[in-house]
């Protein structure tokens, strides 16, 4: 069968072009080019979720662990009723409660709130002084409606239970800090000679500090800290006039007499979830060995 003139000159050039690109290739003759230089993606940003920032906290340790803050804290208003107060003794998500302000106290419908209770009086481990007191995110909840001295709140987020006589504090979001991991400190490594402190106090009273454990220690704003900043743990671990001893409820470390002279026993590493003018509320990232309260940190 014989093909129309027009679609035989056409695959007449495309063959005789195919042969000259073909011909470039293979000889290299003078209608050849030179090859251009390719540089693959994968070497500029490999192709890996490693290789990106990771969450070094959970949601629930941002919005569910709490603060340090004044003896006496000055909060917007208190819960002080209940639409189930009959049923119930504490409280949970979507429940209505009842508050001792309103348009008295300037609060808006809409407005939101952290739900908050005190706790105990925080003392460092190591010099007894006093760091103020912690207070216990319990939960967030949102204005529904509002009269000249009360208030009608309707619980959001509850991350335990939420008592009668909880207090009122304004709503800021946190963020979870991003980061990507650095590398774990290793025996011999020299200090960095960036700030250093001490954990002070664990999330619900937990004694046996491990990957994952909610941590508060002794830096803050006025060091540099930053949320996402990561810090080594470590101590100085000989001897029997010093080291973990039980004081109280928990094993805590005491460190060696001036002039003695140790070299560091790295534990694990934390990173900062967020901050206060002298402290900061981190999560225990990784731990190779057991850790203590009083434990030194050190950032990288």
């Amino acid at each position: 069968m014989r093909l129309p003139a027009r679609l035989s000159g056409l695959l007449l050039v495309l063959g005789t072009s195919g042969a000259v690109l073909f011909g470039q290739e293979l000889s290299g003759g003078g209608l050849a080019t030179k090859p251009q230089s390719i540089t693959r993606i994968e070497a500029i940003a490999p192709q890996t979720t490693e290789a990106a920032p990771q969450p070094l906290g959970y949601e629930d340790e941002v919005s569910c662990f709490g603060y340090i803050g004044p003896l006496q804290d000055q909060f917007v208003a208190e819960v002080i009723g209940a639409e189930n107060v009959a049923e119930q003794t504490d409280f949970t998500d979507h429940n209505l409660l009842y508050l001792d302000g309103g348009y008295d106290r300037g609060i808006k419908v809409g407005d939101e709130f952290w739900l908050v209770t005190p706790g105990d009086e925080v003392f460092h481990p190591i010099t007894g002084a006093s760091m103020g007191r912690f207070y216990q995110y319990r939960g967030r909840a949102k204005v529904v409606c509002i009269e000249g001295r009360t208030a009608t709140v309707r619980v959001t987020l509850a991350c335990t239970d939420i008592p009668m006589g909880s207090f009122l504090k304004a709503y800021e979001p946190v963020p979870i800090p991003l980061g990507r991991r650095l590398p774990s400190n290793q025996i011999c490594d020299p200090a960095s000679g960036k700030p250093h402190g001490r954990i002070v106090m664990t999330r619900d009273g937990i004694f046996a500090i491990g990957t994952g454990t909610d941590v508060v220690i002794d830096l803050g704003m006025a060091e540099g800290l930053q949320p996402g900043d990561q810090l080594s743990i470590f101590r100085y671990a000989s001897g029997s006039d010093y080291g973990l001893r039980p004081q109280g409820s928990y094993w805590m470390y005491s460190p060696p007499p001036p002039g003695v002279s140790i070299p560091r026993t790295y534990l694990g590493d934390l990173a900062i979830l967020y901050v206060g003018d002298r402290w900061a509320a981190a999560r225990v990232i990784d731990s190779s060995r057991l850790i203590e309260i009083g434990d030194q940190i050190e950032v990288k």
